[in-house]
């Protein structure tokens, strides 16, 4: 029997949304920008999107049925979520939060080979890094390998040979680090207690789940 508290007679200037779609949506999460003018207008029909009336769980002959209250209030919550985005995001797309630089010194490496590691990123961030710098002032290594890290290994970034004592090594480019991954640059030839120098900078982007 149809539950008469549910039913609503169709009309032609209703645009109805079928409940099911917003409880099991069909796309994935996605970011996407908009302009000042279109916040203003999705922020004033958002009031639209908590009448009952505008969603339908079942269409009949003549008339349309609601969702149940359980389906109306996770509709509900939706609609909150998506009206605190819209009143701002915490995230600048594609943009700057802060400033990534870090500085590295060890005073007293070890004979052969040493390694210098910068902070890993954390889960709420991803880095770009613009630049890498590294050198021995003590001691000409046979090889500055930089390189990046993560739960897959070690990746290559750059190889500098020979380099002369107390003479910075340079990387500049672009490079994108997700959350659990660091750089780390390793000192092959070295003496004992060579003073060990390394910097990165860039920049940190905010990560929305």
């Amino acid at each position: 029997m149809t539950n008469p508290t549910r039913r609503r007679r169709f009309r032609y200037d209703r645009i109805m949304i079928e409940s099911a779609r917003i409880l099991s949506p069909q796309f994935d999460d996605a970011v996407l920008y908009f302009t000042g003018a279109q916040i203003e207008l999705l922020r004033n029909v958002a009031g639209y999107l908590r009448r009952l009336e505008t969603y339908t769980a079942e269409y009949h002959q003549g008339y349309y049925l609601t969702p149940t209250a359980e389906d109306y209030d996770t509709i509900l919550a939706i609609v909150a979520n998506l009206e605190e985005t819209l009143m701002g995001n915490p995230n600048t797309l594609f943009g700057i939060k802060d400033v990534q630089r870090e500085l590295l010194y060890k005073a007293n490496s070890v004979a052969g080979e040493d390694t210098l590691w910068f902070a890993s990123v954390p889960e709420d961030e991803v880095w770009r890094i613009e630049s890498i710098h590294a050198r021995n002032a003590d001691t000409s290594n046979s090889l500055i390998h930089i390189r990046r890290s993560s739960d897959l290994g070690y990746f290559p970034v750059a190889d500098f040979e020979n380099p002369a004592a107390d003479t910075r090594v340079f990387w500049k480019g672009m490079l994108t680090l997700e959350a659990g991954t660091a750089i780390s640059i390793v000192f092959s030839g070295c003496t004992l207690n060579d003073a060990l120098w390394a910097g990165i900078q860039g920049y940190k982007m905010a990560h929305t789940p």
